[in-house]
């Protein structure tokens, strides 16, 4: 095959190996940041807060292009959480990773132990259905402080699709939920 860079290059990539994750390098990301990101040491991550929780796919494969897996695990996500005790405020399933912007309803509600428990529950579900992994290591977490307007970071989460430029407007894409907030208060609240 033919590399895609030059005609007749060697040592390139070719279009068939594009499609398969490739090992990270010294040099990559993945040996810059650690596969786990750390949590606040002291926070506990525990009650009645706040946050914006970012979860990707393993290597960033896009699972959830398919309207069908996107359709059964974006379904799961409110009653999971509200079973742990969250509430979820918003949430968009992009093609490679998950926003959720979820906030404890209780004193018992433990935000690492909720997530865990979804990465657990969907990821096994997945790997019996596909017999591949679902969900990379860790997460991202922004713990959204006192002064923090939760219906920003809302519309942040439903715009992803249209930074991304899958849609023109956040009503067109399929893959999110806003349970606090209608979308055009939302947007409303965004000058649109």
């Amino acid at each position: 095959r033919r590399s895609l860079d030059r005609p007749g290059g060697r040592g390139m990539r070719t279009r068939r190996s594009l499609d398969r994750p490739q090992r990270s390098t010294d040099c990559s990301i993945d040996r810059v940041w650690p596969s786990n990101p750390p949590r606040v040491k002291s926070f506990s991550y525990r009650g009645l807060h706040r946050y914006l929780i970012t979860l990707s796919a393993s290597y960033r494969a896009r699972h959830f292009a398919h309207a069908g897996h996107a359709r059964a695990l974006s379904s799961q996500i409110p009653p999971f959480f509200a079973a742990r005790c969250f509430e979820v405020l918003a949430y968009c399933l992009m093609p490679d990773h998950l926003h959720l912007v979820l906030e404890g309803t209780s004193d018992d509600a433990d935000l690492r132990e909720a997530v865990r428990a979804w990465k657990q529950r969907t990821g096994y579900d997945w790997k019996q259905r596909t017999g591949v992994r679902l969900w990379q290591p860790g997460y991202h977490d922004r713990v959204l402080r006192e002064g923090d307007d939760p219906q920003l970071v809302v519309r942040y989460v439903l715009h992803n699709p249209v930074r991304a430029g899958l849609v023109r407007t956040a009503g067109e894409y399929p893959w999110w939920g806003c349970l606090r907030y209608a979308l055009a208060e939302v947007q409303e609240d965004a000058g649109r």
